[in-house]
């Protein structure tokens, strides 16, 4: 049977500050490698990692809550983890240099290089109608040819900005730790954002870091409230975990 190898795991960010958002683009791109064997069936690659800790209070609300989780299994279909379960059809639409589309989970990025590193062609795969065909195109090049597989996911973790007028006091630490489940590498991250609307803008807290250890914020004098972030188990179309 074929083997999956993370040759890396690796990340960049930018600061976002639009007149809704303040908060970050952070891109962590994994490159992972399929070997193939003469017998044996096509192994699927293990489910991505993408570890958070979320700790948020709002202080106008007087209410702090937390997460501690794997992001992608909370929610495999949401605009930033669904790229990875169409990790196939999406890099058989790269090779064929066809758009990709789908209710917003443009975001991120599949691509499929040969064992040498080199682009592979849309030539290669043939022409396949349906992401159940394009799935099985791209699978069926790895267990083949081997080869290496590049998803890049792209989050935007923010916090919105109030409206004009609207109130809001709020601190949140985010804490990242992303790689595939039970191997290789990991790219490491945190956020520290502190919004007071009350106060200038270019008095807020806003910092993000790849190293070190994230401040701690106060949990003292807040109601403990359940997390509001999305769940569910449904695949994206075309998805596979």
């Amino acid at each position: 049977m074929g083997t999956w190898s993370v040759e890396s795991v690796t990340s960049r960010h930018t600061r976002l500050d639009t007149p809704s958002q303040y908060g970050t683009n952070w891109y962590v791109t994994y490159r992972l490698k399929y070997t193939p064997t003469l017998i044996g069936s096509f192994v699927e690659l293990p489910k991505m990692a993408w570890d958070e800790v979320i700790l948020y209070n709002d202080y106008d609300k007087g209410e702090r809550w937390e997460f501690r989780g794997n992001m992608y299994t909370q929610k495999p279909d949401s605009p930033t983890m669904a790229v990875w379960a169409q990790r196939y059809f999406r890099a058989y639409l790269h090779a064929h240099n066809q758009a990709f589309s789908d209710m917003g989970r443009e975001k991120g990025h599949s691509k499929l290089f040969d064992k040498k590193g080199a682009p592979v062609a849309g030539q290669a795969l043939g022409t396949h109608a349906g992401v159940q065909k394009q799935n099985k195109a791209v699978q069926d090049y790895l267990k083949k040819h081997g080869g290496i597989l590049e998803i890049e996911v792209h989050d935007i973790p923010n916090v919105t900005k109030p409206g004009k007028g609207k109130v809001k006091k709020v601190e949140r630490v985010l804490i990242f730790n992303c790689g595939v489940t039970g191997m290789g590498p990991r790219a490491q991250g945190w956020q520290h954002i502190k919004m007071d609307s009350t106060q200038l803008e270019t008095s807020w807290t806003y910092n993000f870091q790849t190293a070190g250890s994230a401040p701690g914020i106060r949990t003292t004098g807040l109601k403990i409230v359940p997390d509001p972030t999305p769940k569910g188990s449904l695949l994206p179309d075309g998805g596979i975990w």
